[in-house]
């Protein structure tokens, strides 16, 4: 519990510092919105470097301890490098495409969008993952796989309004750091945390790269967690939350429930415009 809450606090510092010094390194992206503001693209950079970095320190500390420890937190960070990359070079489009139909669209016509290329690198990076963690159980490899890159397409539909994204990985990590406490579930935790205020204040933006980022963690702590049934189970709501996502919408049903629309704008600047017109609803 007080490796957890040191490696919590340590992404937390990590995420809220890396705001000021990233944006110098990487070129951040901007995008305009609803009050026409260019709010940069920050977040995601912020996040994953936070999730990388402590996961890498946590393997070293164990090392130099002498510790023996497999070399799982390495590959999660290296894994979490990949999906924060290719979610980057989609934040870094001119013109977007949204929903996952269209993007299936324009690749039966021979057009492969950054959307194909993330989900490609989303399924790549949750086989090799649970290919490691695995140890040769072709099953929990062929339900875990979708599992974890399903996840992490699925926060990116959430990440459609200031908050919402991060508000369902505090949701999640903390279900499942109450199950049982880990590293990268409590690293989730304490980044998320510190990144959520500039979220809800409009001073940036997740973006792609920072909301495929946190599903992927969840994703794979998920898949640690759950037993191949289970597996099954998880695999089934999210192919049908992506459904919901896409027809239905989040918004509309979040509007319709009073605790989810209290929740979903707690914390968020007063008079912000329905969520269904803001940022990047029905990406993908």
């Amino acid at each position: 519990m007080i490796v957890a809450a040191i490696q919590a606090a340590a992404a937390a510092v990590l995420a809220w510092a890396s705001l000021g010094f990233l944006p110098r390194v990487l070129p951040t992206p901007r995008t305009a919105n609803y009050r026409g503001a260019a709010i940069p693209v920050s977040l995601g950079m912020a996040l994953a470097f936070a999730l990388a970095v402590t996961l890498l320190a946590s393997q070293g500390a164990d090392a130099i301890a002498g510790r023996a420890t497999p070399s799982s937190r390495f590959w999660l960070a290296a894994l979490v490098l990949a999906v924060f990359a290719a979610g980057f070079v989609d934040d870094r489009q001119p013109r977007r495409i949204r929903g996952a139909r269209t993007h299936l669209q324009e690749l039966v016509h021979g057009r492969v969008t950054t959307g194909i290329v993330k989900l490609a690198v989303f399924v790549a990076a949750a086989a090799v993952w649970t290919a490691l963690a695995t140890s040769g159980s072709f099953p929990r490899i062929l339900l875990g796989t979708p599992v974890i890159a399903g996840t992490a397409n699925l926060w990116n539909l959430l990440d459609v309004a200031p908050g919402r994204a991060l508000k369902a990985g505090l949701v999640a990590a903390g279900a499942i750091l109450a199950v049982a406490v880990t590293g990268a579930a409590a690293m989730a935790l304490g980044a998320t945390a510190a990144l959520l205020p500039f979220d809800l204040r409009e001073r940036a933006m997740l973006g792609d790269s920072g909301a495929n980022v946190l599903g992927f963690v969840l994703g794979v702590e998920l898949y640690g967690r759950l037993s191949t049934p289970r597996l099954a189970v998880s695999l089934a709501a999210v192919l049908a939350l992506h459904l919901v996502a896409d027809t239905v919408t989040f918004s509309r049903i979040i509007r319709a429930v009073s605790p989810l629309r209290w929740f979903d704008g707690l914390g968020r600047i007063r008079g912000a415009p329905d969520p269904e017109n803001s940022r990047k609803s029905g990406d993908s």
